[in-house]
């Protein structure tokens, strides 16, 4: 049976994966992907091992790194997925970050680069933990006032004097309500009132946490004498509109939030307001439930199956309340085509996932950068650098063009021909572990298809296509009959990779 529910869970097939499933079941094996806490990472040597000069990175490149690091080695593969899936909902981009810290360019371009990064490692982390242990609530907030959203979508412009429209439209139409929310433009205008004062600035460790605490002297930025401290969100109630705003009017959803003129620091209250209202209203636990859904199960889900998952947004029995992500994604895996054979083909994987399961798929070795981004970065997803707020496609149609098809497919061939230890795979190690035979035989020939194409894609292959690749397998480059070696075996493994079964979820 085609294993498709593993490229959705994660990034597919590997060794430790299939012992688990066969240890725990298929639906046991969800329930402890959806406890990533309970999975214990401390011995998986190829992760930890390849994650010791990525963390924390220093560069944009070194968390593009550790993004594809974990995607390919870790255990917990759910987690790693729905990390990203956040990081994507609510994008960032990394060049307005570095663009922020210019002022360090001139004397400490490393701490440029290095603070530019840690906006988004800090977020990534935050999605990370709120995707498990927290509601949509929490990880909205986490994105709307995390400083590199303020930055990326010029939050830190928007002042009582001149309101910049750009989050407050961006927030309802991409991040919650949908585009087709009920909203309305003075829905936009009034909550880019509620964002106005908000900035991003150093403060000291101790007033971190505090937004209302004052920003370390910005003529010390970028010195040889600025103070230690952390880029933080900062709320200045001179830039604030204290005046009442109004969400929803005239709906059964209006929200009124308060007049602070008497007390302007109260203004800071605001955006708690707008971001309850928003999140309580019915088009929100939709939209994320289609987007959800879209995700993980089916890019044209159907109604009775965004409404269960909407039922458990909604479950007053949730551990952590309404919209109680991990009870959300509990029911959004817990749909009933998720895992049946009449959903496979249903999705496309996107590259980033086609390049981290073909990886997983041969035993592959990767140090994330090396060779990897030189085809990630024609495939158009590499995260962190996406200038479009509404971050990567989910939806596989949009990555199928001829283009994106070859590249895949010579990324899978390259892959099949290395075998070194920033880029290659181990497809001998890989056989020999699981007791097949590499020696030059008939027989040996078809287990070695078998059990390859297994691994990728559950052996769905017609007899047509199975004896092509055993013909692979069979011949020299130049189609005449010749005995394999552990070369051919590995090329084959680039030939399968370049099958379409293999692109499919």
């Amino acid at each position: 049976m085609r294993h498709h529910y593993l490229d959705r869970l994660g990034y597919g097939w590997s060794e430790w994966t299939r012992d688990r499933i066969q240890t725990l079941g298929i639906q046991g094996y969800i329930d402890e992907q959806l406890d990533p806490a309970t999975i214990d990472e401390s011995t998986n040597t190829d992760l930890v091992t390849r994650r010791t000069t990525l963390v924390p990175p220093d560069t944009i490149q070194e968390l593009q790194a550790l993004d594809l690091v974990n995607a390919v080695y870790a255990r917990r593969q759910l987690e790693q997925q729905v990390a990203l899936f956040w990081d994507n909902h609510f994008n960032t981009d990394y060049p307005e970050s570095a663009d922020f810290f210019g002022f360090y360019n001139a004397l400490f371009p490393d701490k440029q680069k290095y603070e530019g990064t840690k906006f988004h490692y800090d977020l990534q982390n935050s999605f990370r933990d709120l995707a498990f242990n927290g509601t949509f609530r929490q990880i909205v907030e986490a994105s709307s006032l995390g400083p590199g959203m303020i930055v990326f979508l010029d939050t830190d412009s928007n002042v009582k004097s001149a309101p910049n429209e750009n989050f407050a439209r961006e927030l309802m139409e991409l991040h919650t309500m949908g585009v087709d929310g009920g909203y309305t433009q003075q829905d936009v205008v009034e909550l880019a009132r509620v964002f106005t004062g908000w900035n991003v600035c150093k403060k000291s460790d101790a007033d971190a946490g505090d937004p209302l605490a004052a920003c370390i002297p910005r003529n010390t930025y970028g010195t040889a004498t600025e103070p230690p401290g952390q880029w933080v969100r900062n709320f200045r109630i001179n830039q604030h509109d204290t005046g009442s705003k109004t969400l929803f009017a005239a709906t059964p959803y209006q929200a009124i939030i308060p007049d602070t003129s008497s007390n302007p620091a109260n203004g800071i209250n605001d955006a708690d307001l707008a971001l309850d209202a928003i999140v309580a209203h019915p088009s929100t636990p939709r939209f994320i439930a289609k987007t959800l859904l879209q995700r993980f199960v089916d890019e044209n889900p159907t109604q009775a199956m965004i409404d269960s998952v909407v039922a458990a947004w909604n479950n007053p029995a949730n551990p952590r309340g309404t919209g109680d992500l991990r009870e959300v994604l509990r029911a959004v895996l817990a749909t009933g085509i998720f895992r049946s054979p009449d959903s496979v083909g249903h999705k496309i994987k996107t590259p980033f996932e086609h390049v981290a399961s073909a990886l997983r798929a041969v035993r592959g070795k990767t140090d994330g950068a090396t060779v990897t981004r030189l085809y990630l970065t024609p495939l158009q997803e590499v995260f962190h650098v996406n200038p479009v707020p509404t971050g990567y496609s989910e939806l596989g149609g949009d990555w199928l063009d001829t283009n994106n098809l070859l590249v895949r497919q010579n990324f899978g061939l390259d892959l099949g021909a290395r075998t070194g230890t920033a880029f290659g795979n181990d497809v001998i190690g890989l056989l020999n572990a699981n007791g097949i035979s590499t020696a030059p035989s008939p027989n040996n020939a078809a287990a070695i298809v078998d059990f390859l194409s297994g691994a990728m894609f559950g052996a769905a292959l017609t007899g047509a296509e199975r004896q092509a690749a055993i013909d692979y397998l069979n011949t020299d480059d130049s189609g005449a009959a010749s005995p394999y070696n552990d070369a051919r075996i590995r090329e084959t493994a680039g030939f399968l990779l370049g099958y379409p079964q293999f692109i499919e979820q």
